[in-house]
């Protein structure tokens, strides 16, 4: 594994830290010096770099390490330029989310930064693609977030047509019921119950059928 939970937490810490000290800096171009200087050191490029290269490029460039550390930038920048134009945060929020939902197979990262991403995906809902859906599906499965798994698995099935929403549904279904075999607790946390989960995944199967 390229995360370990007590590894997470520590950045996570240490990038709520590194966005408070940002916040506090009156001038833009010094917050930009900010970033860009915890760019190179923790994901070894540019800041510009993960402003300028879409999501795909980010990701085929950036191992699972630095790649998280970047979308953790990204939300930084986002949350703190007073100078972006109009769109600029949601375009950089949009940016972070992607990179932080590509990392959907890591479960203990999943577990810990969820509610990031569910605020991203709040924040940003109206730019998602069905394929930015099912990575947040995917993210929040592995993060035992089957509220938010079932929304963003109905969300990117009404997005799409033929194939490609039979496709979805059928991966949503079978997420849907692995879910509704988790242990119970698990299930309390999210509010959600095995048969409930189970006719949900019925229902995505009314596509497949």
């Amino acid at each position: 594994m390229d995360f370990e939970r007590d590894y997470i937490l520590r950045m996570i810490q240490m990038m709520g830290d590194f966005m408070r000290r940002v916040a506090e800096k009156l001038d833009d171009i010094e917050r930009g010096r900010m970033l860009d200087a915890e760019s190179r050191r923790l994901c070894g490029v540019p800041f510009h770099t993960g402003e300028a290269l879409d999501t795909q490029s980010l990701t085929e460039l950036l191992p699972p390490v630095p790649r998280f550390m970047m979308s953790e930038l990204l939300y930084v920048k986002a949350e703190t330029d007073t100078g972006l134009p109009y769109g600029g945060a949601d375009a950089l929020r949009l940016k972070a989310l992607r990179l932080l939902a590509s990392l959907h197979g890591e479960a203990r990262l999943c577990d810990l930064r969820a509610a990031r991403l569910l605020t991203l995906k709040e924040a940003v809902y109206p730019l998602l693609s069905p394929g930015d859906l099912m990575d947040c599906a995917r993210f929040f499965a592995q993060a035992e977030r089957y509220d938010a798994m079932e929304d963003a698995l109905f969300q990117a099935r009404g997005a799409l047509t033929g194939e490609a929403r039979a496709a979805a549904s059928a991966e949503g279904a079978a997420l849907l019921r692995r879910a509704a075999k988790a242990p119970e607790a698990a299930l309390a946390l999210c509010g959600m119950g095995g048969q409930e989960l189970r006719e949900a995944a019925r229902e995505l199967e009314t596509d497949i059928t």
